[in-house]
């Protein structure tokens, strides 16, 4: 008897140690779009970005998720590549660059001078699963500050919700890149349009 419970245990709950452990995928997160490049910089001067900041459980390179509101999860075979921060600020300063609206841009530390910072701060990333198939919810704040007197300039909150293509990781992971897409979006067209009133309000005290 005890040996026909001994059976019965690991039917239910070891029975995987007899089967092929799934692997683990590894997702790359990317920015699926670009910006049109200025024809000339909106900022005269360069841009510093300060490395995103992240709470703890989000410096994990592991998917996040939640099934019931205030939780959250992750994916035990779903990682990235790398963890969300480094790589938030990675494709940011790419897309900054692209958009010419700064003389340049490079990461707080590297060296370069710059009269303006921009901070970021990565509140929430993660995929809700409370229904099926579910979407990507992305959380950020941002801040521009002039660097010779520590005043900010301005600052947003950049919230978006992109839906999950499936209702797995790799449905959360489509999702991940398509609300970090727009994310950057908005965080450009924000840039542009906080330069281009700061711009007009110059020229309007100048006269």
């Amino acid at each position: 008897m005890k040996a026909l419970f001994i059976c019965l245990s690991l039917a239910l709950g070891a029975c995987s140690l007899t089967q092929p452990r799934p692997a683990t995928t590894w997702y790359v997160l990317e920015d699926q779009g670009g910006a049109q490049p200025a024809s000339q910089p909106l900022w005269p001067d360069a841009l510093l970005l300060r490395e995103t900041d992240v709470h703890g459980f989000y410096q994990s390179d592991a998917l996040a998720y939640s099934r019931t509101a205030g939780t959250r999860g992750h994916y035990q075979y779903a990682h990235l590549t790398e963890p969300p921060g480094p790589r938030i600020g990675q494709l940011l300063r790419s897309r900054l660059e692209q958009s010419g609206l700064f003389t340049a841009v490079a990461p707080l530390g590297s060296g370069v001078t710059g009269g303006y910072q921009l901070n970021t701060r990565l509140l929430d990333f993660y995929h809700d699963a409370t229904q099926a198939p579910g979407e990507v919810k992305l959380l950020l704040e941002v801040e521009l500050l002039r660097r010779s007197d520590a005043h900010r300039i301005a600052a947003t909150r950049i919230e978006v919700h992109a839906p999950a293509p499936s209702f797995d990781a790799r449905g959360a992971a489509q999702g991940a890149n398509s609300a970090l897409t727009q994310a950057l979006d908005r965080i450009t067209a924000w840039l542009t349009r906080v330069g281009a009133e700061l711009s007009a309000s110059q020229k309007q005290e100048a006269r």
